[in-house]
């Protein structure tokens, strides 16, 4: 039996501008763990378009831990998110001038003392813009 079922995000992003979201996981201190996302041209395989390791300022291109919030012994996550806009910029995977791209991501977590976990995987979308 799993103890842990990936959660499907489906992602929006406007390719001219900074990717900053976050995510939160209930049931989980993920105080001191490690990140790796990646953004991709398909799933298993294909040209990386972002590749996310573990950060510690929210100004960072990168997977950070923003808090850990306890609330009647359940420990709440809360993660921060940055894409970098020249990293956005570069990710044009649409088929034709002026379409939205469509590629997939997946986060990646490793516990402190843990093992490694898939927590969220989805379709990221490159929201094509008019202002560059």
């Amino acid at each position: 039996m799993a103890l842990w079922q990936t959660a499907r995000i489906d992602i929006r992003a406007d390719r001219w501008t900074v990717f900053d979201d976050g995510m939160v996981i209930v049931g989980v201190d993920l105080t001191g763990a490690s990140y790796k996302m990646q953004v991709r041209d398909r799933k298993d395989g294909g040209f990386v378009r972002a590749d996310l390791a573990t950060v510690t300022s929210g100004s960072a291109e990168g997977v950070r831990l923003i808090d850990v919030v306890t609330t009647d012994s359940v420990p709440t996550s809360r993660l921060g998110i940055r894409i970098n806009e020249t990293t956005m910029e570069a990710m044009s995977a649409a088929t034709e001038a002026g379409n939205d791209g469509l590629v997939w991501w997946d986060i990646h977590i490793t516990p402190s003392g843990g093992s490694k976990f898939v927590a969220a995987a989805g379709r990221f979308t490159i929201m094509a813009g008019s202002t560059q």
